[in-house]
């Protein structure tokens, strides 16, 4: 089992919840407002210096071929995105113990 983090710009944050969708995952939670300087882009840190912000999407994704879906899936998005701004960071790690059963 696999505990996702996916970063990315308030504005892709739909489309992001759309390829959880399509890699059937229902399961996420969604931290709104979230400063970011990231190693790569401009920092969003809602100010009028560094306006914007991330949200971030956290999953657990008990199937391995749900996650390396949602992995290909991020990778084609980054892949196609026409600014630095636009690039999604997926991080993920093993969970040991899950109890919500």
């Amino acid at each position: 089992m696999k505990h996702v983090n996916i970063h990315c710009d308030v504005a892709q944050a739909n489309e992001i919840i759309e390829i959880l969708e399509e890699c059937l995952i229902s399961a996420f939670q969604i931290l709104d407002n979230v400063k970011v300087k990231n190693r790569i882009g401009d920092p969003r840190m809602n100010n009028p210096i560094w306006p914007g912000y991330n949200v971030l999407i956290m999953t657990q994704i008990r199937e391995q071929a749900k996650f390396e879906q949602l992995m290909h899936k991020i990778k084609d998005y980054n892949i196609k995105v026409t600014h630095l701004d636009q690039l999604i960071m997926l991080e993920a790690w093993d969970i040991d113990t899950l109890i919500f059963e």
